[in-house]
């Protein structure tokens, strides 16, 4: 019988260590005091040694349950098995029936295991050291700073799209590397891996989202008022194009100013001034807007108005001097004449950029062009606009007719050469 062997057999402990799920993925952690495992046994007794600490390693379960040379005990009974079956092996003895101790291991393809499988498995663990150990940090310091480096880039160039493809393109990496890791005997901690990156990004999506909801509505309170329903979705929708923290864009700058109306505020009642100068600027707001210029500011009884903000195009030449033509031949007043409008003109590098603190803020130009703009529109006549000619220009001229002459601005150091319309056909 049985038990007459135990006083001179080695005994080992047999149970296995589930996880959570119920599934045996690491090797029984035993005290020191108590019985060895099974497979430590049998290792001790076949080597004459003692067995490797794998301090609760994750054990390895490749290859499939073929690779183990299985006899049944009929066939044992029979004799039908080589001669040198059993010569230099180390025999387990087990059931291998269907519904009997049988367990579940983390490798879904072995489905469940027999018993006495999974003891071999252990043994061939010690024999072979093969089971998993854990990558070193070092190893996994460069992944992770490259993924980090990579998403706060995406982040911070706001490419939600990108981030989500790297997400998954990257999740996939990790996966590819940690089955690569498993055949090599490494054990890469795939799922808490995949899981932060998953979650860095969900967070870093969110805090983008947040971010890019705050900047459109800083841009639509900084632009609503000063551009058409047009340009405003494209500021929007490309907001690349514009930097409210300060930055160099070509412009064209037009101020505009109604003349006369000093002795019309003096001649009529308040309300009255009132009605009409909304009116006039307003009408000139309409027709800036119409030609896709942006009103920056009102000053007084005028304006001063940017062309070629968000984009400069090559049609805004001939945008700006429509909207000239139409805002010094509009007749929608009241008394039914032409309005009183004297326009200065000029183009060039500008300085863009949001002045002003969190209470009140604005979006303005500085630069040579708005002062130059700014001087001769001071100069210019009732009904006229007047702009600078270029010695080397590539800017088309105004199909009107106008006259050329030369002025003295105050702080250019020689005269500038201008243009003056005087009659608009």
């Amino acid at each position: 019988e049985i038990p007459s062997l135990f006083p001179t057999a080695d005994q080992g402990y047999l149970n296995l260590l589930r996880d959570r799920d119920g599934l045996i993925r690491k090797w029984p952690l035993l005290p020191s005091s108590a019985r060895p495992a099974f497979a430590e046994r049998i290792y001790q007794a076949a080597n004459g040694k003692k067995a490797p600490t794998i301090n609760n390693g994750v054990l390895s379960f490749a290859g499939k349950l073929e690779a183990f040379p299985t006899l049944s005990f009929a066939q044992l009974l029979a004799g039908d098995y080589p001669q040198d079956f059993f010569r230099g092996k180390v025999v387990l003895i087990g059931v291998t029936v269907s519904n009997m101790d049988r367990h579940g291991v983390a490798l879904s393809a072995l489905g469940s295991v027999p018993g006495v499988y999974l003891h071999a498995y252990l043994y061939r663990n010690l024999v072979e050291a093969s089971w998993l150990k854990p990558l070193p940090f070092s190893c996994l310091l460069p992944l992770l700073l490259g993924s980090t480096l990579g998403w706060l880039f995406l982040w911070r160039n706001r490419v939600g799209s990108l981030l989500l493809f790297a997400t998954v393109g990257t999740s996939l990496l990790i996966i590819i590397i940690g089955l690569a890791a498993g055949l090599s005997g490494c054990l890469l901690p795939v799922p808490s891996m995949v899981g932060g990156l998953v979650g860095t990004s969900l967070f870093l999506l969110a805090a983008s989202y947040r971010t890019e909801l705050a900047e459109r509505r800083k841009l639509k309170a900084l632009f609503a008022r000063y551009v058409s329903p047009e340009i405003l979705d494209e500021i929007l929708r490309r907001r690349d194009v514009i930097n409210i923290s300060g930055e160099r864009r070509f412009a064209a700058v037009l101020f505009a100013d109604v003349r006369g109306f000093t002795r019309y505020t003096e001649e009529h009642e308040p309300e009255q001034v009132l009605s009409q100068i909304n009116q006039v600027l307003g009408e000139m707001t309409a027709i800036i807007l119409r030609y896709g210029g942006l009103v920056n500011k009102f000053l007084g009884d005028g304006l001063m108005a940017v062309f070629g903000i968000p984009v400069w195009k090559e049609e805004i030449w001939t945008e700006v001097f429509a909207a000239c033509r139409a805002i010094v031949t509009n007749k929608n007043q009241p008394t039914g004449d032409a309005l009183a409008v004297g326009i200065g003109l000029s183009w060039g590098t500008v300085l863009a950029g949001s002045v002003g603190n969190q209470q009140r803020m604005e979006y303005t130009f500085f630069g040579t062009p708005v002062n130059l703009a700014a001087r001769l529109e001071k100069m210019a006549r009732p009904g006229e606009i007047l702009f600078p000619l270029e010695a080397n220009r590539t800017y088309p001229l105004p199909t009107e007719s106008y006259t050329c002459e030369e002025v003295y601005i105050k702080g250019l150091s020689v005269p500038l050469l201008i243009g003056r319309i005087k009659e608009w056909g």
